[in-house]
């Protein structure tokens, strides 16, 4: 050897003090780590909640979320950074969390002055409800938002839980995630790449500093070293990497930039939605396709009737929703309602209805024009102007087989005509019913008045509402409009709103919901005005009857039914859910129309016309559904409908094919470099603690750092050898090589072994070789040596000794 290796081994063993900190300045670094910490998962949960905002309506209620949350993780990292408070940490966090639940802005609304436990209680039974009985964007309620708030302070707690040990904090990411699973689920845009990418980054931040969060307590009394570079620029490079992957895997994958249920077959609460969003709520049972009978009736008319459960009045709206605002009146079992319509010319029915399962919902589906109901137990609700019923929750429980009478209108069109020119015109009468949608834009009423020129050619409007009514119901149903219930969603444009009605009108595909909106805007900017109404279609006949008697009626209902009379037995389940317009005509009243083709039949007063030529071909091709109705002129044959119907699902088997691939080819990118670091770990390890296998893994090491920086040792190469050869080829580590050599050759040959305290100059001079071996490599090398490490492949005789140690 050409230098004395007692003295190399006193310097190593005996190194220079390191020059003393401040103690506050200790103190701030020791902080500093823990608090970068607490942001980052704060970051991450907030992103996650933020990823709800379309499940929940609009954002107002996230900044709630984030003085609670910051606050949490800040304290808990605070006292984590303590050893002596340590065990505080998660306690402070739950009392934090306690703290931001009791004062809450739902505490107004404890009204009664429950105890907090009820209290709480109450409001996220009241919040279950909500979100049972609303398809999302569900409205941003107090205990609606106050659920959110309990949710999120239940990750964090769940993600402080696992913060507290080292070898369970990299799982913090499973409790995060659970928001934007919800939101992949609920929401017909998917959890949002944004907020997935700043769960990541939150996430990254986080895994990167743990080291520094867990380092032994004798290190935290020296100079706590920050990242260095080289940390900093592999920590960016995975970030990058992994931004990547995740906005390439969501222009395939569901769940990211749209829903896990694409067709629109997103889950929900077990309860019929009713309060909010009944147009959106309907889309969802219609594309259920569920066949469940939700209730039966029987009836004497010759047609089974619409059944209306809301009425939606203002257009105007951003949202369309139910009016709450009417006047309605408390009534008590069985009772006759004050008739606020025109009987003429109509006749007399019975309708008997059954629900098999219960009534699971307040509203109660009625026909137009009932003027007696009977069989309620309990109080219900009547709105006079929409002739609406709601049943409290006693008589919902109590409920199960009603009679109603009804009066069914039969009129025809010259009736309505020579009527309508008597008294007042029904615009002046209802000027409320004819407001058009805010458009901003300027693109909504050129649209309307583009497509009323279409619906009337040059004539114009016709001097009759009637016709210009009948005229409308038939535009929709002559065949240059399709009936798809997944076109809407596919498309973005699903539910009904002034900006769903204007898609629709140019894309021309839709279910009810936008024939319905498009008929009642059409309408109301022709003078009309007009509503829309949700409920049922008629029913599937069920092949049964039963006959009027005067048991049926005890006496009450109407008694021009003689008795034999056949009612005809009628099944309702979801695919019967439906929405139509209804137009108020002078002297008529409110007055039903039908302009989805294929649902429910054209009324009397509005037959359909005769087709006197080839109707003209939809210039929009359908996208296939299980209930779709083609256009009149469509010549897709059954072929050609199953080939579309077999490239979609061999279109959606490749989209999920091609993320299913790149996720295996990232995995198995993964095993080797992982491998890789839990060898060096452990030979590091072993250097750390010292004794007779340091030495051992101290040349294990550095013969792996050699064999995957293109430097390997030969196969009957001794260690000295070895690293005299590596000095010669690297002489900008020759010393750092040389250390190397002395402890290894005093361990193996003196039975010198290395002491615990040198191996932080060994493992210096370790890192200074890999370093100095890295650098002089392309950055096409330096990829190769990360994802395929030659330290980790079987030795080949001739090649290198196995590294075992």
């Amino acid at each position: 050897m050409s230098a004395d290796p007692a003295a190399r081994l006193a310097r190593i063993a005996n190194p220079p003090a390191p020059t003393p900190e401040p103690g506050y300045k200790r103190a701030l670094r020791w902080l500093l780590v823990p608090i970068a910490a607490a942001c980052c998962l704060a970051v991450a949960v907030l992103a996650g909640s933020a990823s709800l905002s379309g499940v929940v309506e609009g954002a107002r209620w996230f900044p709630a979320l984030v003085v609670p949350i910051l606050a949490l993780h800040l304290s808990a990292a605070v006292l984590r950074a303590i050893p002596r408070l340590r065990w505080a940490a998660f306690p402070a966090a739950a009392i934090v969390a306690l703290l931001a639940v009791a004062f809450s802005e739902a505490r107004t609304l404890n009204l009664g002055n429950l105890p907090f436990t009820q209290w709480v209680w109450a409001m996220l039974s009241e919040a279950g409800m909500q979100l049972a009985t609303q398809v999302p964007p569900v409205a941003a309620s107090l205990p609606v938002a106050f659920s959110v708030l309990c949710f999120t302070l239940a990750i964090s707690l769940a993600v402080e839980l696992l913060a507290g040990s080292r070898r369970l904090a990299m799982l913090s990411i499973i409790p995060i995630t659970l928001a934007p699973i919800i939101a992949s689920l609920f929401k017909q845009e998917g959890a949002g790449i944004g907020y997935l990418a700043l769960i990541l980054l939150g996430m990254l931040g986080y895994i990167a500093l743990i080291p520094y969060l867990f380092a032994p307590v004798s290190a935290k009394h020296a100079r706590v070293p920050l990242p260095k570079p080289r940390t900093l620029g592999i920590l960016g490079i995975t970030a990058m990497a992994c931004i990547s992957v995740l906005l390439a895997a969501s222009f395939w994958m569901p769940g990211f930039r749209n829903g896990m249920f694409a067709e629109g077959q997103r889950p929900s609460g077990d309860l019929l939605a009713s309060n909010v969003d009944p147009l959106i709520n309907l889309g969802r049972d219609l594309r259920s396709n569920s066949g469940v009978p939700i209730l039966t009736y029987y009836t004497t008319a010759e047609k089974a009737p619409y059944l209306r459960t809301q009425v939606i009045k203002d257009l105007s709206a951003d949202r369309w929703e139910p009016s709450e605002d009417m006047l309605t009146s408390t009534l008590k079992g069985t009772t006759a309602v004050p008739k606020n319509f025109n009987e003429l010319n109509s006749t007399n029915e019975l309708l008997q209805m059954n629900w098999p399962g219960g009534i699971s919902t307040s509203v109660l589906p009625l026909p137009n024009r009932a003027h007696f109901v009977q069989g309620i137990a309990g109080d219900w609700n009547w709105t006079y102007e929409t002739s609406v019923a709601g049943l409290s929750s006693e008589a919902r429980a109590s409920t199960n087989d009603i009679s109603v009478t009804y009066a069914d209108l039969f009129i025809n069109t010259e009736m309505v005509r020579n009527i309508g020119q008597l008294g007042i015109s029904a615009a002046a009468q209802l000027p409320e019913y004819l407001k058009l949608p805010q458009d901003p834009d300027n693109g909504l009423e050129p649209l309307l008045q583009q497509t009323l020129n279409e619906v009337f050619g040059q004539s114009g409007i016709p001097a009759n509402d009637i016709d210009a009514a009948i005229a409308l119901q038939h535009f929709f149903r002559s065949g240059d409009f399709v009936y798809s219930e997944r076109t809407p969603l596919r498309e973005g444009y699903d539910g009904a709103n002034s900006r769903v009605v204007e898609a629709f009108l140019s894309r021309r595909q839709g279910y009810c919901v936008h024939f319905a909106s498009a008929m009642a805007l059409l309408a109301r900017k022709a003078g009309i005005p007009s509503r829309i109404v949700v409920g049922y279609a008629p029913g599937e006949a069920t092949g049964e009857s039963i006959n009027f008697n005067d048991n049926m009626s005890r006496g009450m209902l109407d008694r021009s039914i003689e008795d034999g009379t056949e009612l005809t037995g009628y099944s309702v389940s979801g695919k019967q859910s439906h929405a139509w317009p209804e137009l108020y005509l002078n002297g008529m009243g409110w007055v039903s129309f039908e302009p989805t083709p294929g649902r429910g039949y054209s009324p009397s007063y509005a037959p359909e016309p005769t087709p006197t030529s080839t109707p003209q071909e939809s210039t929009a091709p359908e996208v296939p559904t299980e209930r779709s109705v083609p256009s009149a002129s469509a010549s897709a044959t059954p072929t050609a409908q199953a080939d579309a119907v077999g490239n979609e699902a061999q279109d959606s088997l490749v989209a999920w094919l091609v993320p299913v691939l790149l996720v295996a080819a990232c995995f198995a990118l993964s095993v080797s470099p992982w491998i890789r670091h839990r060898q060096r770990q452990e030979r590091l390890e072993r250097v750390r603690r010292g004794g007779d296998s340091a030495a051992r893994a101290l040349l294990a090491e550095l013969q792996a750092i050699g064999a995957d920086y293109r430097e390997p040792a030969g196969h009957h190469e001794s260690a000295g050898d070895y690293t005299t050869r590596l000095s010669e080829n690297h002489p900008q580590v020759a010393d750092e090589l040389q250390t190397l050599k002395t402890v290894v050759q005093e361990s193996f040959y003196a039975n010198r072994h290395l002491g615990a305290e040198d191996s932080t100059i060994l493992l210096d001079a370790l890192r200074a070789v890999q370093e100095n071996l890295r650098s002089e490599l392309s950055f096409i090398q330096r990829c190769s040596a990360f994802l395929f490490p030659n330290s980790v492949r079987p030795a080949r005789p001739g090649k290198r000794p196995r590294i075992n140690a």
